[in-house]
């Protein structure tokens, strides 16, 4: 089945070269190239998937207030209706509702980045596009790209990962952005604990999300967890990274996020 890639390798690949501890390959890139090696990283089957999830976000999308931002909300259970609507109309079960919800946190969270699908996927220029819309978690625009990048790289199985991008990403706002802040800390764990659920427990994910949610369905308690603590404050306060004072306030979050109903 690897045909198609076969050829690919075959036209830029010209010399292949092994080392101890190394492997060289010389290529030339030619026109059309970079289409070429992100269509065949998405299979035709879930390109047709991340269309239907691509389709519903316009639709919603076009039903919103005509303003700039819209609530992270409003597009959570229109996406997981459709993806319980996908998981039952096709091979219904635990694997085809886990790959529904990837791709519905893949859509969405691009969306949500101001992406669309085909920055990475050549074939989706043909597709609707939806309304450009800024998504708000708890009144900030911050909170959705938190939450959603984190959901979506949990549910590919890379739960630890996620965790340590959103701790890496405070890090880096320590010194020298916004400052290290526990509440973003909170969006980072609860998106992340939704995406271990969407492949863990995918259909009861899917009817849960599916009924409609409100925010605080789905983000704990924030407002009063530390934030924009330059590097010398957050370690003063917090010890850093793994310092008990630290772990304390990350174990306080995770219990909050663990007490929401939508995320047990």
């Amino acid at each position: 089945g690897l045909t198609a890639e076969a050829e690919f390798a075959g036209q830029v690949v010209r010399r292949v070269i092994f080392n101890p501890q190394q492997l060289v390959v010389v290529y030339a890139w030619q026109p059309g190239s970079a289409a070429r090696v992100a269509q065949a990283l998405v299979p035709t089957e879930e390109q047709q998937r991340l269309r239907a999830y691509t389709e519903r976000l316009a639709q919603v999308a076009a039903r919103q207030p005509p303003e700039w931002t819209a609530p992270l909300v409003v597009f959570i259970g229109p996406l997981f209706e459709l993806a319980a609507q996908r998981t039952r109309d096709g091979a219904d079960g635990p694997a085809a509702a886990a790959v529904e919800n990837r791709a519905a946190l893949a859509a969405l969270t691009l969306y949500a980045n101001g992406r669309s699908l085909d920055s990475v996927l050549p074939a989706a220029r043909g597709w609707p596009r939806p309304r450009p819309l800024r998504l708000t978690l708890a009144g900030r625009d911050d909170f959705p790209l938190h939450f959603l990048v984190s959901a979506a790289l949990a549910s590919e199985g890379t739960g630890p990962l996620s965790k340590v991008m959103g701790v890496y990403k405070e890090v880096l706002d320590s010194r020298g952005g916004s400052g290290f802040s526990f509440n973003d800390m909170a969006a980072n764990r609860a998106g992340t604990r939704l995406g271990e659920l969407a492949v863990q427990q995918p259909q009861k994910l899917q009817a849960t999300l599916a009924r409609g949610v409100v925010e605080t369905d789905i983000l704990p308690r924030w407002d009063d967890l530390p934030e924009f603590m330059p590097e010398p404050e957050f370690v003063r306060r917090f010890g850093g990274i793994g310092a008990p004072p630290y772990l304390a306030m990350i174990e306080e979050i995770d219990r909050r996020v663990g007490a929401l109903p939508v995320l047990r």
